[in-house]
């Protein structure tokens, strides 16, 4: 039977510092990227060029995701410390798919923003130039459909995504190697276990754990 959990406050190996490092700092490393500017829009034109719309990732579902996964890899670093080697292997592979998940929403949507997000979809930046100019949001959105060529519209993705990806396959990297610690931990525990069977002393012939019905000798 397995061993009840408990803290592990052993000596860490290279390989669980290793996996506890990239983890940890791959947390981290979404979370902050999550924060950070993802998309940016505006125009070219000089007489617009000042009136640019920011979005950064916890005001969009993307970054939120992305904010998500790293909360649940922080949790699951900290709660893997108290739990069994067969829980932990199982937390490090959710880690795995925590990490997987913050870096395919990143991609997804650094291949996506450029149709995505314009600058006469940005209802900020609409919003700025009809106050600029005193008119209504629609009469400013319907004027820059007709003429969006000529001001030059843009699209830049920021460096949140970026950071999301990189920060994703540190969890990534950091769960797998997780769930090869898990795996050798729990191979020693069994090999220490059978060990201790194997060490147990022989019951004593002559006390009363000896087998019923047989003759005791002591010649």
């Amino acid at each position: 039977m397995e061993a009840p959990p408990q803290m592990d406050t052993s000596r860490p190996s290279n390989l669980r510092l290793a996996a506890f490092g990239l983890t940890a700092l791959g947390a981290l490393v979404v979370g902050i990227g999550s924060i950070l500017t993802w998309v940016t829009v505006g125009f070219t034109q000089p007489e617009l060029a000042a009136l640019t719309s920011a979005t950064k990732g916890t005001d969009i579902t993307d970054g939120k995701v992305a904010l998500g996964c790293a909360v649940v890899t922080l949790i699951l670093v900290i709660a893997s410390r108290v739990v069994s080697d067969v829980v932990r292997a199982i937390m490090a592979g959710i880690v795995v798919v925590a990490g997987g998940l913050a870096t395919a929403v990143a991609l997804l949507f650094m291949s996506s923003a450029p149709t995505k997000y314009t600058p006469i979809d940005s209802g900020s930046l609409v919003e700025k130039i009809a106050t600029l100019l005193g008119k209504s949001a629609d009469e400013v959105r319907a004027a820059l459909a007709a003429v969006s060529e000529k001001l030059g519209p843009y699209t830049d993705v920021g460096a949140g995504p970026w950071v999301v990806v990189a920060g994703g396959l540190m969890v990534m990297v950091g769960g797998v190697l997780t769930v090869r610690w898990a795996a050798r931990l729990s191979a020693a525990h069994v090999a220490a276990d059978e060990g201790d069977d194997l060490d147990e002393p022989a019951p004593d012939p002559a006390s009363d754990d000896a087998p019923a019905g047989e003759e005791t000798s002591l010649d």
